[in-house]
């Protein structure tokens, strides 16, 4: 497993991760994660206060949801 990592976009200059329309808004808690060549995991923002978790196997909801937690906790400091 890893993050996948964003691609420039020369027109916005920025580094940018295509999560389907699911994530709104640009936050550097935003990630991809994928696993044998396949996503099988994406976070991002939505609104202010307000983010979105998509997942699946080999992920379980407490692996997702612990993967998700630590990502925004280790960005509190």
């Amino acid at each position: 497993m890893h993050n996948k990592a964003p691609l420039w976009n020369e027109n916005s200059q920025v580094y940018q991760l295509d999560f389907g329309g699911r994530v709104t808004q640009e936050s550097a808690k935003n990630f991809q994660i994928e696993f044998r060549g396949k996503q099988v995991m994406q976070f991002g923002r939505i609104d202010s206060n307000a983010y979105t978790l998509d997942f699946q196997y080999p992920f379980s909801t407490i692996q997702a949801f612990a993967v998700a937690l630590a990502n925004v906790t280790q960005r509190l400091k």
